[in-house]
């Protein structure tokens, strides 16, 4: 084996691991003053500040702000989904419901702590920042459709399992999912400074979507 190889075979050097640490500081930073300062308003060099960086170094990792936004919801996207997948492999034996509630709490516990970020993308959406930001607001669609293919496959063990209705097959996924998102506004924009217990929501939303409204 020669120098070369057993380098590569030792791990990211240390610049890199510095660079990596410093990315992360930035897209942290990035992530509350999108959400306190708006994502037209926020400044690369309040986001600078608040990492303790030079603003060249934050040019150094993104050219500019649309680089920048589209860096911090392609890392949380997958922060996301290998939440999602971790709680579906720890319940992979386990039977619909619990499966179902397992990727739930997952789902809700990643918006709590991330909820400066739900800001954000509430803030693209109810704006329409498409020519601002044109490629950052193309992401929340994406990281739905991965989130569907997760679900979809729960609800197809649910179907198997005689826990849901054949006749709404195709509607189960999506109304699970609009569900979860009326959950999170309710959460992170109609009652903001409220403390919720996103455990105990989690299993009334589970009630509501199993049971149905009815008394």
């Amino acid at each position: 084996m020669n120098r070369r190889s057993e380098s590569e075979s030792a791990g990211p050097s240390l610049r890199e691991r510095i660079r990596e640490t410093t990315a992360q500081a930035i897209l942290g930073a990035a992530e509350e003053v999108f959400a306190d300062q708006g994502l037209v308003s926020a400044h690369m060099g309040d986001i600078a500040a608040r990492a303790g960086v030079a603003v060249g170094t934050l040019y150094n990792h993104f050219k500019d702000r649309e680089a920048l936004l589209a860096g911090l919801l392609a890392a949380r996207r997958t922060e996301m989904l290998a939440r999602l997948d971790q709680a579906l492999r720890e319940a992979q034996d386990k039977p619909f419901r619990e499966k179902l509630r397992a990727l739930l709490r997952a789902k809700l516990s990643n918006a709590q702590e991330h909820r400066k970020l739900f800001h954000i993308l509430w803030q693209g959406e109810m704006a329409r920042l498409e020519e601002t930001f044109p490629s950052a607001c193309r992401m929340p669609a994406e990281v739905l459709r991965e989130i569907h293919v997760r679900v979809e496959k729960v609800m197809k063990q649910g179907l198997r399992e005689g826990e849901l209705r054949a006749d709404m097959s195709d509607l189960a996924s999506v109304l699970f999912m609009a569900m979860v998102r009326a959950l999170a506004v309710r959460a992170f924009i109609l009652r903001p400074e409220a403390d919720i217990d996103f455990t105990a929501e989690a299993d009334r939303l589970l009630e509501f979507f199993l049971e149905g409204a009815g008394t």
